[in-house]
């Protein structure tokens, strides 16, 4: 069997979803199981090194869960098939998160801050673009910018 060809899919879109976001997701799964205070901290202005607790771990623990399976649908899934559809289906699944994960910087910051690049600290500043960024690029996908046409292949 060989791997699908991806030629109808834009190559940014490739280059972000098959590389780029795998590894960047898998990289905030170390972080999370890691060291969750480091990951309060970055999400968190009001958070300090004392505000983690280690009773709070599980609920780390399951985002890690989430961020590794993130990691594994582009990686692996996404390789796997040359199915728009299935692009589409995964790809705006991820959007959803990505809007619960918008929602969460809103609340953490407030509107003000969330609103206002100039008052972003570098953490903010990592978090906000890389996932407004992605957002971004997966509602593009899911609304057709860039994809092409899939080939059907004879006898299929």
């Amino acid at each position: 069997m060989s791997a699908p060809s991806h030629a109808h899919i834009s190559l940014p879109y490739r280059l972000l979803f098959l590389y780029f976001e795998p590894f960047a997701a898998f990289g905030g799964t170390y972080i999370t199981l890691t060291s969750p205070s480091t990951y309060l901290l970055s999400l968190s202005p009001s958070a300090n090194a004392t505000t983690y607790s280690s009773l709070t771990y599980p609920i780390y623990a399951q985002l890690a869960g989430h961020l590794l399976l993130f990691s594994w649908l582009q990686a692996v899934l996404l390789r796997a098939t040359a199915s728009v559809k299935i692009w589409k289906i995964v790809l705006f699944g991820i959007l959803l998160c990505d809007a619960l994960h918008l929602y969460g910087n809103y609340v953490g910051l407030g509107a003000e801050v969330f609103w206002d690049p100039r008052q972003w600290r570098k953490e903010d500043w990592v978090t906000l673009v890389m996932t407004w960024g992605p957002a971004a690029m997966r509602a593009a996908f899911c609304l057709g910018v860039g994809v092409g046409e899939e080939r059907k292949l004879k006898g299929s």
